[in-house]
């Protein structure tokens, strides 16, 4: 579990399935599954008031799944969704987020997805999220608010949606066995900040630092963590060699940092989830794998490259024959380009765009996907 007052955003994981899931995963960790390719089924539910007031539009959801494909394909792990909402309206549900609503409509062959409307906080705090692996299913509701500007973050929108996915699929935080203990994970230690025990203490990867927890206290400009703290790994008998300083990094999804820092998930955080999708069975159950080609029954998007510099290609040659409106769109959400394609290999012409953030809009028979784009010139 996690709380906080600065950023008034409550995290909630169920620390005894996870416990179990290590008990499971532990004996595999070093397994390496890297060029190995995964498919998970989702499917996405929209909770909205009895009138079908609020919650989250089409182009919400489109834009909110948009963040999973940012966090997970650079790991060869990605979604394939039917398009299809499930709205939830229900006044009692809209207004009081919990587990409870996992019960509705949950499916065993995929990760449910339960969106909140992007002002319905939970017990006093601004946002939140929790999931379950056990039945496959996270939810997200409410905001985060800067407090020196106050500009709030949806967080539906944005990568808390990745951070409850990497839950599901057995991420610890980074802060596990450091600055939070489940009393009920058997392996969990603090991990040191030399990194010398990070394969059996803190979240078991060794690509992310230790991390006491950061709380959200995380300046949302610089993105520097605004505290310090020792790991206790110094002379026990010499009060001046409290050990190392921590130096967890907040740019880590599965850290506890603020929404616009959030921005990846290493590569041994991808190998474990794959690992967890190879021998727990709920996860077995809502994902594929193989070693060669697209994972997913259907093929994606393809697009390269990401970064781009000068052009984008949209390789559209696997796809059936047809005509597909595509659309580029700043961080302000103004269309910079635009056009179609038939079924070729496509190329865009981005020389003109400066450099930062954008979003690719791709029709294809009138089903809308999204994805982030980056400008680096």
């Amino acid at each position: 579990m996690c709380g906080k007052a600065h950023a008034q955003v409550y995290c909630e994981i169920d620390t005894l399935a996870a416990a179990n899931q290590e008990i499971l995963i532990e004996p595999y960790r070093t397994q390496n599954y890297s060029n190995y390719s995964f498919c998970v089924r989702i499917y996405v539910h929209v909770i909205r008031k009895s009138s079908h007031m609020g919650g989250q539009s089409p182009s919400d959801v489109s834009l909110a799944l948009s963040y999973l494909d940012t966090a997970f394909n650079p790991h060869n792990i990605y979604f394939v969704w039917d398009h299809q909402i499930d709205y939830i309206d229900d006044d009692s549900e809209f207004y009081s987020p919990g587990a409870s609503v996992f019960d509705i409509n949950n499916h065993p062959d995929g990760v449910d997805i339960y969106m909140y409307d992007d002002s319905v906080g939970f017990l006093g705090w601004d946002g939140y999220g929790t999931s379950s692996q056990p039945k496959t299913a996270f939810l997200v509701s409410g905001f985060m608010e800067d407090p020196v500007t106050l500009q709030t973050y949806p967080l539906v929108k944005s990568h808390i949606l990745s951070h409850e996915m990497g839950h599901v699929l057995s991420l610890w935080h980074t802060h596990h066995g450091t600055g939070e203990n489940t009393q009920q994970d058997p392996y969990e230690c603090p991990e040191f900040a030399d990194g010398s025990n990070s394969a059996i203490c803190g979240d078991y990867i060794t690509d992310t630092p230790a991390d006491p927890d950061m709380n959200y206290k995380v300046d949302f400009a610089t993105c520097q963590w605004l505290e310090s703290g020792f790991d206790g790994n110094g002379d026990p008998d010499d009060p001046n060699d409290p050990g190392d300083p921590y130096d967890p990094d907040e740019h880590n999804i599965m850290g506890h940092s603020v929404v616009p820092c959030m921005s990846y998930l290493t590569p041994k955080q991808g190998n474990r989830m794959k690992v967890a999708m190879t021998i727990i069975p709920a996860l077995t159950a809502v994902s594929n794998y193989t070693l060669s080609g697209y994972p997913c029954a259907t093929a994606g998007l393809n697009f390269y490259p990401n970064a781009m510099d000068g052009e984008l290609n949209l390789d559209l040659r696997e796809k059936p024959a047809n005509t597909y409106p595509y659309q580029i769109f700043d961080a302000y959400g103004v269309m910079v380009l635009s056009g179609e394609s038939q079924n070729v290999l496509k190329t865009i012409d981005t020389s003109g765009l400066d450099e930062g953030l954008y979003f690719l809009h791709f029709y294809d028979n009138g089903q809308l996907t999204i994805k982030q784009l980056l400008v680096e010139h």
